[in-house]
């Protein structure tokens, strides 16, 4: 910020009331002098009061006339001693004279560089430490002036998204020719004073006024150079991405940080290593700000006894019988909010809390298949792992001991494996599932036909139940897809496998899927998920009703 901004121009100290003041000041001084009996006395020091004065306001030429005025009111004309009439000498009120001038411009001369040294402090306190540019500081202020007189702006956020492994993996001193070089650019095209910079990867544009005709255009040409052309530095050839957020500002009530803010929400849309530009959304907002809630909350909630199980049910439609359930794990927070698990499970795999919930649910899961079989309810049970857990020897080690301490059997445990998160490929996986299938447990394919991979790719991976995803089932009154769910389950048959449809609730897809000759459903038109009470009671009605109608 220069020093217009800090503080008041050196004409404009020039103000009345600091004349008047020093004015009556040296007036009010003189007076006392005199009626004190004259300079002899201590009270003629007093005069330094407006010199200093003078010096302050206005600086070291000020401090000097006004010393220099002062010498002379209070030199010739001001006796020695008044009662006696005594003047002083002419050497004592002249090297008074040079004493107070001297002490007037020293005084200024040094406030003039305390206020210099100052503005230079201010102005890198207002600087990018990374460039030539005005911070994120500056910007707040100017921000905050606009939004004083009214004005409607656009506030454009860049973020450079590979900055950082430029710096790392190719040059660092590379980074600061790639900023500076679009930064210049920008400033062509925005004005020198509408760029700003904060941090090492991010540069801000404040688009206002005549500034903002045509400033997207503008931006998409500069950036699109970037998009379409890798750039040479130093014999360099680099791509730069960007992600661009727009907030436009219309009067609303806010804050300058809180509008910067805006602007960065709004690049964080999109694929992280997507370039593009993207307008402030309040409902990406509003997303962020839920996730960010929940994802605090999730931490405490198994502490907490937020989270528990249900179980739907599993049935064999060619003997009609319950064949297993699967357990789904689902959180009720602060005892009175449902949390959809798809909202929670991708927050909980992303933070790194997905291992916690999976132990919570092998430990109950277990827990309960232990009580149902003293009930003499023998019900295999289905449990959702993700890959990442399967491979990991550390939580597999913790599963056999949990399994080992109840009373079950491995083959009523069944483990589930998204299609879409299989890489064929991964022979630690395939390795591992091997591993499980040699200990007795059970393996299916959950949500299988939504991967990438083909069927020709299954039987490279040991596995025991296909389980059909339920946007199939929904689709199932189209002959197309009859025709791939049919081929589905011959395929599976072919290798001695179980095919279980999920989301089957009408009795028309269970007909289509009976002729099929599919083995198992599950979904809502036979139940539910349930409570294990409520499953219990779900078992024995169910089991009843088979009798009768055997």
């Amino acid at each position: 910020m220069n020093s217009k901004i800090v503080r008041r121009d050196k004409n404009c100290r020039f103000h009345i009331m600091p004349v008047l003041l020093i004015s009556i000041l040296i007036i009010a001084i003189l007076y006392l002098v005199y009626i004190t009996g004259g300079t002899k006395k201590v009270f003629l020091h007093l005069m330094y009061l407006p010199i200093i004065l003078s010096a302050l306001f206005w600086g070291d030429l000020a401090g000097l006339i006004t010393g220099a005025v002062c010498g002379l009111l209070a030199g010739p004309l001001m006796p020695l001693d008044v009662a006696e009439g005594v003047m002083q000498d002419p050497i004592n009120w002249i090297f008074r004279m040079f004493i107070f001038s001297l002490i007037g411009f020293l005084t200024g001369n040094m406030t003039e560089k305390i206020h210099s040294l100052n503005e230079e402090k201010q102005e890198r306190n207002l600087k990018s430490p990374f460039y030539d540019l005005p911070n994120a500081k500056k910007l707040f202020y100017d921000i905050e002036n606009n939004m004083k007189t009214g004005e409607h702006f656009k506030l454009i956020s860049i973020k450079l998204t590979n900055l950082h492994e430029i710096e790392k993996y190719v040059d660092n001193k590379l980074v600061f020719e790639i900023v500076n070089n679009l930064a210049k650019k920008l400033m062509q095209n925005c004005g020198r004073k509408a760029v700003y910079s904060h941090e090492k990867d991010e540069l801000i544009i404040l688009a206002c006024g005549n500034c903002a005709i045509n400033y997207e255009e503008k931006i998409k040409n500069i950036l699109g150079y970037y998009f379409d052309f890798p750039i040479s530095i130093n014999e360099h050839k680099i791509r730069v991405s960007f992600k661009v957020g727009i907030y436009v500002y219309q009067g609303e009530e806010s804050t300058p940080i809180e509008i910067y803010n805006k602007a960065r929400i709004a690049y964080e849309q999109g694929d992280d290593k997507e370039s593009g530009i993207y307008y402030y959304d309040v409902g990406l907002e509003n997303k962020r700000r839920v996730i960010h809630s929940i994802t605090g909350s999730m931490l405490e909630s198994i502490q907490r006894n937020e989270l528990f199980l249900v179980y739907q049910p599993k049935i064999d439609i060619q003997t009609n019988k319950i064949s297993g359930v699967e357990a789904l794990v689902r959180w009720k927070r602060n005892g009175n909010e449902f949390i959809g698990p798809n909202v929670f499970i991708p927050i909980a795999e992303e933070i790194g809390f997905i291992n916690k919930i999976s132990k919570f649910v092998f430990d109950h899961v277990t827990t309960q298949m232990e009580i149902w079989k003293s009930k003499g309810m023998n019900l295999k049970c289905a449990v959702n792992a993700s890959v990442n857990e399967l491979t990991d020897d550390g939580f597999t080690a913790w599963v056999k001991e949990v399994v080992a301490s109840k009373n079950i059997d491995h083959s009523d445990l069944e483990i589930e494996i998204t299609e879409r998160d299989i890489a064929y490929d991964d022979n630690r996986l395939i390795k591992k599932m091997n591993f499980i299938k040699e200990k007795g447990y059970n393996i299916s394919i959950d949500d299988f036909g939504t991967g990438y991979n083909s069927l020709m790719s299954v039987s490279e991976i040991p596995f025991d139940k296909l389980k059909i995803d339920k946007y199939f089932i929904e689709r199932i009154h189209k002959f197309e897809i009859v025709e791939l769910i049919k081929h589905f389950i011959e395929y599976a048959h072919s290798m001695g496998k179980t095919v279980i449809a999920e989301g089957v609730e009408t009795k028309e897809q269970l007909n289509i899927l009976k002729d099929l000759k599919c083995d198992e459903v599950q979904g809502y038109y036979y139940s539910k998920p349930l409570l294990p009470e409520e499953l219990e009671t779900f078992y024995i009605e169910f089991n009843k009703a088979t009798h009768k109608s055997a």
